[in-house]
């Protein structure tokens, strides 16, 4: 629920919670996270979808490289897997703690996020593809017009956060959304109901290649999928209605103790091999 409110995925919490706290192999964490990801935002994102909140334009565009790159990334992680041993297990931890407590910083001091950005200027490019559309606001009352900036620069942002998804098996949403919001100058709401839409379509790409490699552990799978529905459901109803925002601290609490926890643990194991 507080993943979907945030626009981050439930991916990027359970992947590092997990992790951080249990001695479950992470190639399996790793898995369900990605799937858990994929789950509750295909949940949330047929509600946003609906009420016209998600910008399918906006998804279509960037979904394209998102899901090319988040296939490589779950190729490497089967590589690392296979290939690199206790080695690679501790940097995969290492890498994500340092990732986490960077996003959890950003969220900290990433103080620019505006609910409905203004722009003086469209690039010729974004202009080109018409992406920008409108929205009911409900706390507003009225149809709000907005327009869309930035996107050559957005699609190389998208490569990265979707290879880092594929590899971690995070979601991106905690990259999504500001890149919509703080580059492309996308409305928080439709951006992070956008990130909900973009994460069930990227995401499922790199998620058969977790399952091809026997990554996916019904036993523990299945109640946490369960868990994470509930939860979209919950928060795709509840996002509607509030401010997304009010739940950033809830968050950037919990991936700070998981980010360290995941990278004393990394450097721990790289310190006994």
């Amino acid at each position: 629920m507080v993943a979907v409110l945030g626009g981050i995925g439930g991916g990027m919490m359970f992947t590092s919670l997990m992790m951080g706290f249990t001695g479950i192999d992470s190639y399996i964490i790793r898995a369900t996270g990605l799937l858990i990801a994929t789950s509750g935002s295909v949940v949330a994102a047929r509600r946003f979808l609906a009420r016209g909140l998600a910008n399918i334009r906006l998804v279509l565009f960037t979904g394209v490289p998102y899901a090319l790159f988040a296939v490589i990334g779950a190729l490497t992680a089967a590589y690392v897997k296979q290939n690199l041993g206790e080695v690679g297990e501790a940097a995969i931890r290492v890498s994500l703690g340092t990732i986490v407590l960077v996003v959890a910083t950003l969220m900290l001091f990433g103080g620019g996020r505006a609910q409905s950005p203004e722009i003086k200027n469209v690039d010729g490019f974004s202009q080109k593809l018409r992406l920008g559309m409108s929205y009911w606001e409900e706390s507003l009352g009225k149809v709000v017009d907005y327009r869309v900036s930035r996107a050559s620069v957005a699609v190389l942002v998208f490569c990265v956060a979707g290879f880092l998804s594929g590899l971690f098996g995070i979601g991106a949403g905690w990259a999504i959304v500001p890149t919509f919001n703080m580059i492309m100058l996308v409305p928080l709401k439709v951006a992070a109901a956008s990130s909900s839409v973009l994460m069930g379509l990227g995401d499922t790409a790199a998620v058969w290649q977790y399952i091809k490699g026997g990554a996916i552990f019904p036993l523990l799978a299945v109640p946490c999928l369960t868990g994470s529905i509930l939860g979209a459901l919950i928060g795709a109803r509840i996002m509607i209605r509030v401010n997304a925002r009010f739940v950033r601290w809830i968050i950037i609490a919990i991936m700070y103790g998981a980010g360290l926890k995941l990278f004393l643990n990394g450097i721990i194991r790289l310190i006994n091999l």
